[in-house]
């Protein structure tokens, strides 16, 4: 593994383990507060336990961008060298300093895996023990890497029923606004799903008749700032077909819950990654990377659509923003890449975005451990923590994705959902195909689900929370 992409997993991890606070493309940390005891500066305190690689020659304490939180890495192994250890500390926001992070109380650490001379160990500060296994998950199934809790996490923290959760989507219909016209919903009402993925009805906004408290759960949000502006005006708006296609890409993202992330006057703290009321021609607030994924020549299906007939005509399987005519999204965004001088073609090697889940995509389950698996009594085991799903499906099933389309692949024989508002299930609290109050049977949804054959291979796979699995192995069933 490279060193650059040790860096890359160290700076992907603190977005992966973020609780829900909002975002396409960053994430809050899942530490609310960091302990008073913390330093802030590497200066005092007692040094960091835990992980492999010895002691670390450098730290570097910053702010990460995507939480807003301090964090702290350390350097390990002789093969780094002053400049790169500045340069990747300037490029975090921090200043390289000698020895190992220093901090009264932490969470844990996580060793990332890297070149044998050159790692980096993150290390988490704080005192919220409710935080522990979101820091874990993030460690081990995102960033590969090995989590060694603090005394803090030395003992889990009971579930928490209002903790931070996925909130599911609901049709949300709603009478028009006064001077729009009737709805094409019963009665001439508006209807829109409060998803990630729901458009409203053309030609209106998503900030009237969505919801984007229900939004942020889905996609953690933090406002990482746009492309900055152009020191010259795009004499480009001044063509009045060129306007009127950009107009009609405004309208269009208007009308879709981008804008819960992706509109300044919309979100909590400022759009993140572009913003349609950027000054200009707002589309200059989108990296290069950010074109390519607009104009689905990086591939990001694994996020999820609902079909175009049940989201008022938006559909976002070629794309990456939900459209109501893909070709013409697609025509607009290989004109802007092309505009910078960039061909759509040099982004055909890019893996599927966004990566966690591209790599929850193809992931090959092993064998299951024995404290993993489902009983002969039907009990249900695993690793990783309280988990709020719970799935068996057969052996050669693929492994689940995200709601609305890719949360129950075929080959799914059970399904427990424990959502918002109610307590995560620990290991050995869920029984197969018995469906406790206040939990929901998302598969079968009606009846009762198959019953397992003894000698039988099948796929238990657990999430702590959409999109964040916790165990995945294969077992057979005894009977």
């Amino acid at each position: 593994m490279s060193r650059a992409h040790v860096l890359f997993l160290a700076s992907l991890l603190p977005a992966c383990t973020a609780a829900p606070e909002a975002n396409e493309a960053g994430e809050t940390s899942t530490a609310d507060t960091i302990a008073d005891t913390s330093t802030g500066d590497g200066e005092t305190g007692t040094p960091t336990t835990g992980g492999g690689g010895g002691e670390a020659g450098q730290h570097c304490v910053y702010t990460n961008p995507f939480s807003m939180q301090e964090e702290c890495r350390e350097y390990l192994g002789a093969g780094w060298t002053a400049e790169e250890i500045a340069m990747d500390c300037a490029g975090a926001g921090g200043t390289a300093a000698d020895g190992p992070c220093m901090y009264d109380e932490t969470l844990g650490t996580c060793d990332l895996p890297g070149e044998p001379d050159a790692t980096v160990r993150l290390v988490f500060p704080g005192g919220d023990a409710s935080q522990c296994q979101a820091q874990q998950t993030g460690c081990e199934v995102f960033a590969g890497g090995v989590f060694t809790p603090s005394d803090v996490c030395s003992e889990p923290a009971e579930p928490d029923p209002d903790g931070p959760a996925f909130l599911w989507p609901e049709l949300q219909c709603l009478d028009p606004l006064p001077g729009e016209p009737p709805g094409a919903g019963e009665g001439g009402q508006v209807c829109t799903w409060t998803m990630i993925s729901g458009c409203t009805e053309p030609g209106r906004k998503f900030a009237d008749y969505g919801s984007c408290e229900t939004v942020l759960t889905q996609r953690p949000y933090t406002p990482v700032p746009p492309n900055p502006p152009p020191t010259e005006p795009d004499l480009r708006l001044q063509d009045p077909a060129y306007a009127a296609e950009q107009a009609w890409v405004t309208e269009q993202v208007e009308a879709c819950a981008c804008v819960c992330c992706h509109q300044a006057s919309v979100t909590p703290a400022g759009a993140s990654i572009w913003d349609i009321e950027a000054g200009g021609n707002w589309i200059s607030s989108f990296s290069p990377y950010g074109l390519a994924f607009a104009g689905g020549f990086i591939d990001s299906s694994l996020l999820g659509a609902y079909p175009a007939a049940d989201n008022n005509g938006f559909s976002r399987v070629g794309v990456g923003i939900p459209t109501t005519d893909e070709a013409r999204m697609i025509a607009f965004f290989a004109g802007e890449l092309a505009y910078r001088g960039i061909s759509p073609d040099e982004f055909a090697d890019d893996d599927p975005t966004p990566k966690p889940f591209y790599d929850q995509s193809i992931y090959e389950p092993g064998p299951c451990s024995s404290d993993e698996g489902v009983d002969g009594d039907g009990t249900v085991r695993w690793t990783g923590g309280p988990a709020r799903y719970v799935y068996v499906l057969d052996a050669g099933a693929a492994n689940p994705g995200v709601p609305p389309n890719l949360d129950l692949p075929a080959g799914t024989r059970w399904r427990l959902d424990a959502r918002a508002g109610v307590a995560p299930r620990k290991t050995g609290e869920v029984v197969y195909g018995e469906l406790p109050p206040g939990l929901i049977q998302a598969f079968p949804e009606a009846g009762e689900a198959a019953p397992l054959q003894a000698g039988t291979s099948y796929y238990l796979y657990v999430m702590a929370d959409i999109g964040v699995p916790i165990t995945r192995c294969l077992f057979e069933f005894a009977g």
